[in-house]
């Protein structure tokens, strides 16, 4: 390791031209990194420390942790070109989490599916889990992060990030799905109403997706730090992923 509301849109049966209702073109470019990442990749994990532990002591932690989940994620997933190695880089003006990031920059892991599956195997008490230095008791959350920008770029990342999920309608043979939008805020240099975002959000998604607050098969996160957004998608956040916060899901493997 190394340190550095649902949109409004036309009926797909009045406009003969419109896109089926997973299929939604990528028209924006993707946003360009933060300068602050260094030439690290804006993808990995937004890691939060717990209690008054030092933020980098919590990222070292992740780190571990993801590079001994490597050879058993590999297994699991049959990933062709997955991570190799972490880097973990520092946030400006954050004192309670840092980023860590996932290499090489090209890989192709899925991080919110690795997010969800750590979680499982940590609550399960997984035997890689139980290894010597493994253990990330520094960390309270491990967020996945697919896109990161500029807090002013949030609607250009969303474009590129949340239709990357949308096949799933069209593989699982259903005509709808539900959706919430989670967003924190944590220093963030502007301050940005949730409706706001919500509804920014909400225009990347097509016809078919309406909004679940209590259930959702989706729940796109959102988070600002200082001037920085993290965006991620996730499947059920809360009943499998259990928002990310690993030190429950080790409180749970103790019980």
């Amino acid at each position: 390791m190394s340190q550095q509301q649902p949109p409004q849109s036309q009926s797909q049966h009045d406009d003969p031209d419109s896109q089926p209702m997973d299929s939604q073109p990528t028209s924006v470019a993707m946003p360009a990194a933060p300068s602050w990442l260094g030439g690290a990749a804006g993808v990995g994990f937004l890691v939060t420390r717990i209690g008054s532990s030092d933020a980098k002591v919590a990222a070292a932690d992740a780190a571990k942790l993801l590079l001994a989940a490597k050879d058993p994620w590999l297994k699991y997933s049959k990933e062709k070109n997955a991570y190799e190695d972490v880097v973990a880089v520092e946030i400006p003006d954050a004192d309670n989490c840092a980023l860590v990031s996932l290499t090489p920059a090209r890989h192709e892991t899925d991080v919110s599916r690795l997010g969800t599956w750590i979680m499982e195997q940590l609550s399960s008490g997984a035997d890689w889990t139980k290894a010597e230095g493994v253990r990330p008791t520094h960390v309270s959350r491990m967020i996945p992060v697919e896109g990161t920008c500029d807090e002013l770029d949030l609607i250009s990342l969303a474009a590129n990030v949340v239709p990357k999920h949308l096949e799933t309608i069209r593989r699982e043979g259903l005509r709808s799905a539900t959706y919430e939008v989670i967003y924190e805020e944590h220093k963030p240099s502007l301050h940005l109403l949730p409706s706001v975002v919500n509804a920014a959000i909400g225009e990347c998604l097509p016809d078919g997706y309406v909004v679940d607050l209590k259930s959702p098969s989706h729940s796109v996160l959102c988070l600002v730090q200082g001037n920085t957004c993290f965006l991620s998608v996730v499947h059920n956040y809360r009943d499998i992923a259990k928002h990310f916060a690993v030190h429950k899901a080790l409180s749970a493997a103790a019980a």
